[in-house]
């Protein structure tokens, strides 16, 4: 199955890196983990796309990191799972598309679940941009230099 097209609020499956783990000096994910994409962009030079990845996650958000609960109507439209889970919306990672994707479990060749409804991507993407304003995001820069 080809890879799904890149677009906003696209929920893949994805390694991603905590930027706590990244400061215990790891390099790669302890566990794959759905992710949003919460934005895009090009790097001058290079041909190619490069994305930043939000956290989807069953653990509620610790005390130092600022999450959004996924009502069941998004999750479902996501393609998730019924049980509690939150986007993060704080920290993120950075990667060249399509680096790090891995499959469905149980979906050899599907990279996606589903996409965030426009609604709630809308929300999300406003969180984030107010956070990367204010210097409150913290990133994890994988796709190198």
């Amino acid at each position: 199955m080809p890879l799904p097209t890149l677009t906003l609020g696209l929920v893949v499956r994805y390694e991603y890196l905590w930027k706590r783990r990244e400061q215990e000096g790891a390099h790669t994910a302890d566990k794959d983990h759905p992710a949003c994409v919460v934005a895009t962009f090009k790097r001058e030079g290079r041909p190619e796309d490069y994305v930043m990845y939000l956290p989807i996650s069953h653990s509620p958000p610790n005390e130092e990191e600022i999450g959004l609960e996924l009502p069941d109507d998004v999750k479902r439209k996501a393609g998730l799972d019924s049980a509690q889970q939150w986007i993060l919306l704080n920290e993120c990672n950075i990667d060249s598309w399509p680096m790090d994707l891995r499959p469905l479990p149980r979906q050899p060749g599907t990279f996606h679940y589903g996409h965030l409804p426009p609604d709630f991507f809308i929300i999300v993407r406003d969180r984030f941009v107010e956070l990367y304003r204010d210097k409150k995001l913290s990133r994890v820069n994988r796709a190198g230099p």
